[in-house]
């Protein structure tokens, strides 16, 4: 009997570890817990990790920022390492820095980021420690290392539910007995008698002559409302490099997409095009789903959903998670855009064959 319950606690446990996913990003902090260390504009900095999984090689970019003087500055470095999904371990590296804007007098160190896996209810994290990359001049500090993001649930009604599209007509509740579920929060009003108005009959009365006058037909005059034109990003004078994330085979010709801000909430803004034109303008994510049903253009070979980033939240890049649902089928890619790139997911409709 002892070995049975061994046997199913080493599954249980198999089946969480391999469940885990590392790739994506996590946002979180890392703390200097050092005392003579002096840099990074304080003892906390903002901290965001953006991995990429092959097998347990681990890539990715790391983004760094902190205040100091009433400014705040970053830095980005290219990182690889390694993971251990059976331990729920991950290393990784900082090895090049691609861009800051750090001045000379603070200390700008490569790091090295010992953390494990957690999951609890909703929510992933990644904990542990960091210390100074090797071969670094000077003291770099140590401390500790605290990233998480949101997972997103597979059941959620929204999701491969046909009717979701369908706009049903309202029901009116019956004022003689209890509303049902989805009005139990409206007053139930109490009958009212009607009183009868009196009829009085019409009075005639002689209408006098009305000249008839031609008729002019004035064009409309469209004119441009002050704070759309404000809210429209505009492209001609904020030229971005588009950057190809994924490419989607889908076999109908409509298919839903629901935006979600990729892990924590922090104020990133977004604006969507498709196939070059606005369809979304200045919409703030959430964990609450932004839903859109798009249709393929068959006259294009790709058709295009451009994420235009409109500011980068608390903490840089703006990012999104994207649930793609064609039919029964059903893709997550995370997409990440800055003021100098928009992230771009290209569709491809092949209908399913009929043979």
């Amino acid at each position: 009997m002892k070995k049975i319950i061994q046997l199913i606690a080493a599954v249980l446990f198999t089946s969480t570890v391999f469940a885990q996913e590392f790739k994506g990003q996590w946002k979180g902090q890392f703390t200097d817990n050092s005392t003579t260390f002096m840099g990074w504009g304080g003892e906390r900095c903002d901290y965001v990790l953006e991995l990429e999984t092959s097998g347990n090689d681990v890539t990715g970019f790391s983004y760094t920022y902190f205040n100091d003087g009433g400014k705040r500055y970053y830095t980005i470095c290219r990182l690889k390492g390694k993971l251990n999904k059976r331990s729920g371990y991950i290393e990784v590296t900082e090895v090049e820095r691609t861009k800051t804007n750090v001045p000379n007098h603070i200390r700008n160190c490569f790091q090295v980021h010992k953390l494990t896996y957690f999951k609890q209810g909703d929510t992933q994290t990644l904990e542990g420690s960091w210390v100074p990359a090797p071969n670094q001049e000077g003291d770099c500090g140590y401390g500790t290392t605290v990233l998480s993001r949101r997972v997103l649930k597979k059941d959620a009604p929204l999701y491969n539910n046909a009717t979701a599209r369908t706009v049903k007509p309202e029901k009116k509740p019956d004022t003689k007995t209890t509303p049902n579920f989805a009005d139990k929060n409206k007053p139930v009003a109490p009958p009212v008698a009607t009183v009868p108005k009196p009829v009085t009959p019409p009075v005639e009365r002689p209408n006098p002559p009305v000249k008839a006058e031609p008729k002019t037909i004035t064009p409309p005059v469209v004119k441009n409302d002050p704070a759309e034109i404000k809210q429209r990003p505009n492209v001609a004078l904020d030229k971005r490099n588009n950057t190809v994330i994924k490419t989607i085979q889908v076999e109908n010709e409509s298919f839903k997409v629901d935006l979600y801000d990729n892990g924590t909430i922090d104020g990133d803004t977004i604006s969507l095009f498709f196939n070059g034109k606005l369809i979304l303008s200045h919409r703030r994510l959430t964990d609450k789903a932004i839903s859109l049903t798009l249709e393929t253009d068959d006259s294009k070979d790709v058709n295009e959903l451009v994420m235009y980033a409109e500011n980068l939240g608390e903490i840089p890049p703006n990012t999104a998670l994207m649930v793609v649902t064609d039919g029964s089928s059903r893709y997550e890619v995370r997409i990440s855009s800055d003021l100098e790139k928009s992230g771009v997911i290209r569709f491809v409709h092949k209908p399913k064959s009929t043979q």
